[in-house]
């Protein structure tokens, strides 16, 4: 049986999380350029914020921890399943 996508995104370390405004998303806690931060993950498309398909589009960004600033501008995937595969590079 196929694993959901919360499931492959739990396997690779990424968790589900909401912000204060309500909007949804996959993180993972991560040392950037020696900063405490998190990448997000979302869909490109989806109103709700959360790919829902490994093969949905995505955008992926990286937060400092503390301050909330992007640390890296948002880049987007063809798919999650190529962004999982980046990973493994």
């Amino acid at each position: 049986m196929a694993m959901s996508v919360e499931e492959q995104l739990d396997s690779y370390g990424f968790r589900l999380a909401a912000s204060c405004s309500g909007k949804a998303a996959y993180t993972k806690f991560v040392k950037h350029e020696g900063k405490r931060a998190y990448i997000s993950v979302t869909s490109a498309g989806s109103e709700s914020g959360l790919p829902t398909s490994m093969t949905e589009r995505v955008q992926v960004v990286i937060y400092d921890l503390k301050s909330g600033d992007e640390l890296k501008p948002g880049e987007n995937f063809v798919s999650l399943k190529a962004f999982l595969e980046s990973l493994k590079e």
